[in-house]
C-alpha cells in the first residue's frame, strides 16, 4: 500500500499546469492510401495542451465516433436455414442502429493535469481522409503515424498545407479509450511503436472474431442484431464515401460460413501480443455481452511475461467502470509509466475483480483464481436425448424455467445443492457428442445457469458453436444427417460466487434468439450423454453431481 507521506509528497512537488488556449489541428501523414486515389491518407489530430515551456507528455484518445454514425440497413438475423446449411447469405433488413458512441462516461474525455491531450480521427472518419477498414492494418497504421509525429518521425500538416512538428512533445504516449476506442490503444500496441509507454482499454476487443463469431456461428454483440464488420464500417465512414471499399469488407467476412477465415485473422491482435511493449491496463463489465469478457481475459493471458500488465473486472456492462478506485488506478498507471513517477503502482497485484453475487472488488495474483480447481460435470449416464429447435420463436431465458421437467426444445442437468458458497472463476470448456438428425447445420448453445430446485434460473455465462466446425475452426465441413462427431468449445469466462443451496445447472439448446442467426423451428438434434458429454469448470469447493 502506498503511504499517505508518499502521496503527499507527489501531490506537493507535481508541476501544476494550467490549460491555456492552446487548441490547434492538424492532418498526420499516414503511411496508406485506404481509398486508393493517390494520395496518403491524412488523420485529424486535435491538440489541448496546457502553457508551459517544458516539454509534455501526451494521452492520446483516439475514435471512429467523434462525427457521430450514419443510418443504415442491418443484417436479417431471421432466415429459413442457416447459410451454411445452404450456403445462401442473409438478406439485410432496416432496423435502428442506436449510436455506439453513447456509451461513453465523461471519464474517457477527462483532461488528465500534466498531459498534452490529443484526440484523433480514425482512418476514413471524422474529418480524416480515406476509408475504414474496420481493425486491420490500414487502421492500426494510422494510430502509429499519430505517435510516430509525436517523436518527430511522421509529417503533419495545418489547413493550410504548411508543415507542422510537434516540438512541445516529449514522444511518451499513452493511450485510453472505451469499445472501439479502446481497440485502438490495443491495435497500435501491437506495432511494438516507440514511444507508446502505456495503454487503458476498457471494454476493447482484443480479436474481432469474437465479437461477430464463435466457434464456426454468427453470433450478434449483445444489444446489436445483425450487426457486422460492414455495418460498423458504413456507420462511421463519411457521408456517401467509400462504397467499393466497404463492400469489400461485406464480401469478404464470411457471413455466409462464419469461419475462423484470413478476413478475421488479419483482425486478430493476440498473435501479436507478445510484440506489445506498452505497459498494458485492462478493464471491462462481467455484464459486459456487447464486448464479452473473454476480449479481456485473452490479451491479459496472452502478454509477454516482461510487460508489465493489470487487469480490472467490474461488474457493470459496456461501459466505463463506475469504481471509485478506477479513476484513481488511471492515473497511477499513466503517471507511473509515462511520466516515470514512482508511485506504487507497480507493486499492486495484477489482478482485481468485483465478484458477481458480492460488491467489494478484491485483488487476486491469478486468474482463473488461485483457490479453485478443475472438476468435470458428464452431462446424464449414457442415454441419447433429443431437443428441437424453437429459438427463433423463443429467448434462451424461457428455457430455464422449470428445470426438472421435460422439455423437448432443451437439456437441463443439475448438480445437487451446493454444500458452501462457492467460488467459480475461469473458463468453462465444453464437450457434446451429438449429431444432426434432419438438417446439415445447426446452432448449439451451452449456458451455465445457477438454480435452485424448480424455480426460475438465471444464465451465469454461455457459449455457442457450429457443429460443422467441429474438426477446425478455420472452415467447418458440410454434415450429414445422423453423422455423430463430437463438438469442443469454450463459454464466456467470469468470476462468480454461488451461495449455499443453490445448484449449478447446465442448460443446452440450439438457436440463442439474442445472439445467433435464427432458422425456422424443428431442427432435430441427438445429445449423446454419458462420459462423450459434459463440462470442465473450476470451482473453490467439490461439486456434487
Amino acid at each position: 500500500m502506498i503511504s499517505m507521506k508518499l502521496v503527499l509528497l507527489f501531490i506537493l512537488f507535481s508541476p501544476v499546469y494550467v490549460y491555456a488556449d492552446i487548441n490547434e489541428t492538424v492532418f498526420v501523414e499516414s503511411t496508406t492510401d485506404t481509398d486508393s486515389d493517390g494520395v496518403l491518407d491524412l488523420i485529424a489530430v486535435t491538440i489541448d495542451r496546457p502553457s508551459t515551456t517544458e516539454k509534455l507528455p501526451v494521452i492520446l484518445k483516439m475514435s471512429p465516433y467523434s462525427q457521430g454514425g450514419n443510418s443504415l440497413d442491418f443484417h436479417d438475423t431471421d432466415v429459413d436455414l442457416l447459410p451454411q446449411d445452404q450456403a445462401l447469405e442473409a438478406s439485410a433488413k432496416k432496423r435502428s442502429f442506436h449510436s455506439k458512441s453513447n456509451v461513453f462516461k465523461n471519464q474517457e474525455t477527462d483532461k488528465l493535469s500534466g498531459y498534452a491531450n490529443v484526440y484523433a480521427d480514425s482512418v476514413g472518419t471524422g474529418k480524416s481522409t480515406g476509408c475504414p477498414t474496420v481493425g486491420d492494418m490500414s487502421e492500426t497504421l494510422g494510430a502509429k503515424a499519430v505517435i510516430d509525429w509525436l517523436n518527430g518521425r511522421a509529417r503533419a500538416f495545418n489547413s493550410n498545407g504548411e508543415e507542422v512538428k510537434a516540438t512541445w512533445s516529449n514522444g511518451n504516449v499513452g493511450m485510453i479509450g472505451v469499445s472501439y476506442n479502446g481497440t485502438l490503444p490495443i491495435m497500435v500496441a501491437t506495432t511494438g511503436v516507440e514511444g507508446l509507454k502505456a495503454i487503458i482499454p476498457i471494454a476493447a476487443i482484443s480479436n474481432w472474431y469474437d465479437y461477430y463469431r464463435a466457434n464456426g456461428l454468427v453470433v450478434n454483440p449483445g444489444g446489436y442484431i445483425g450487426e457486422d464488420a460492414d455495418i460498423l464500417g458504413q456507420y462511421v465512414v463519411r457521408k456517401n464515401a467509400c462504397k467499393k471499399e466497404l463492400s469489400i469488407i461485406t464480401q469478404t467476412m464470411g457471413r455466409e460460413h462464419g469461419d475462423f477465415s484470413s478476413f478475421w485473422q488479419k483482425r486478430d491482435y493476440l498473435k501479436k501480443a507478445k510484440d506489445i511493449k506498452a505497459a498494458v491496463f485492462l478493464a471491462h463489465g462481467q455484464a459486459d455481452w456487447n464486448v464479452k469478457q473473454k476480449q479481456a481475459i485473452q490479451l491479459f493471458e496472452a502478454l509477454d511475461e516482461q510487460t508489465p500488465k493489470r487487469l480490472f473486472l467490474h461488474l457493470g456492462a459496456h461501459s466505463y467502470p463506475s469504481d471509485r478506485g478506477f479513476r484513481n488506478n488511471v492515473d497511477l498507471w499513466f503517471d507511473h509509466y509515462v511520466k516515470g513517477v514512482d508511485n506504487g503502482i507497480d507493486k499492486k497485484l495484477p489482478i482485481r475483480i468485483q465478484t458477481i453475487g458480492e460488491t467489494i472488488a478484491k485483488e487476486q495474483s491469478l486468474w482463473p483464481h488461485e483457490s479453485t480447481f478443475r472438476q468435470v460435470f458428464t452431462l446424464g449416464n449414457g442415454e441419447v436425448k433429443k431437443i428441437i429447435d424453437i429459438g427463433s420463436k423463443n429467448k434462451l431465458e424461457t428455457f430455464v424455467k422449470n428445470p426438472t421437467n421435460e422439455n423437448s426444445n432443451r437439456l437441463v442437468y443439475m448438480s445437487k445443492p451446493l454444500e458452501n458458497d462457492t467460488l467459480f472463476s475461469g473458463t468453462a470448456n465444453v464437450q457434446l457428442t451429438l449429431s444432426l438428425i434432419n438438417r446439415r447445420a445447426a446452432n448449439i448453445t451451452v449456458a451455465l445457469v445457477q438454480f435452485k430446485g424448480n424455480s426460475v434460473g438465471k444464465i451465469i455465462t454461455r457459449g455457442w458453436a457450429d457443429p460443422q466446425n467441429h474438426l477446425d475452426f478455420n472452415e467447418g465441413e458440410l454434415l450429414n444427417p445422423g453423422q455423430k462427431i463430437q463438438l469442443k468449445f469454450k463459454l464466456e469466462p467470469k468470476q462468480f460466487i454461488m451461495k449455499k443451496g443453490y445448484q449449478l445447472g447446465v442448460l443446452i439448446a440450439s438457436t440463442d434468439y439474442s445472439y445467433t442467426l435464427r432458422p425456422s423451428i424443428g431442427t432435430e438434434i441427438e445429445i449423446f450423454t454419458g462420459k462423450d458429454s459434459f463440462v470442465e469448470f473450476e470451482a473453490d469447493s467439490k461439486i456434487q453431481f
